[in-house]
């Protein structure tokens, strides 16, 4: 949030939301691979960052830290070799987005991207003491899914 705050600022000044994204990845990113916001162990689009950013759209609620979010996901992904590994916006990036667009200052989007993750992670601590040994090793090779399949989301329904 406080990245997206200063893009906004440099676009405040005169700065083209493009020149902002590229200032703002060199200057926070640096040499990492994978800035903040962006990427996702699993999908190549991450669909809660899309559905977030679809409803603050829906409602009218999207504005300059979506728009600049939405341009240093395209300035990221037009770098030189990214076009065969494109790093998707993901919902830590979205969050940050909606929550500076509703005005919310950093400490109050942290405390909401926390509040986000604790459903996910009860359930999962609620299914790991029901079916899983206590204090045990996990192979990541060898660990597989074995909830619902596959099902449609929003965006993908006709």
């Amino acid at each position: 949030m406080r990245c997206l705050r200063e893009g906004i600022s440099l676009h405040h000044a005169g700065m083209s939301y493009e020149d902002a994204a590229r200032t703002l990845l060199e200057k926070h990113c640096g040499d990492l691979s994978t800035p903040p916001g962006f990427g996702h162990r699993i999908h190549t689009r991450d669909p809660r960052a899309a559905r977030l950013l679809q409803l603050a759209h829906e409602l009218d609620l999207d504005g300059e830290h979506c728009r600049l979010l939405r341009v240093v996901e395209r300035v990221l992904n037009a770098m030189p070799g990214r076009a065969q590994h494109p790093l998707p916006l993901n919902i830590d990036g979205a969050i940050a987005a909606v929550c500076g667009d509703l005005g919310f200052g950093p400490e109050i989007g942290n405390g909401l991207f926390i509040i986000s993750r604790v459903p996910g992670l009860l359930a999962h601590a609620a299914e790991e003491k029901l079916t899983q040994p206590p204090l045990r090793r996990i192979d990541r090779e060898e660990a597989y899914y074995d909830g619902p399949a596959r099902r449609r989301l929003p965006e993908t329904r006709k």
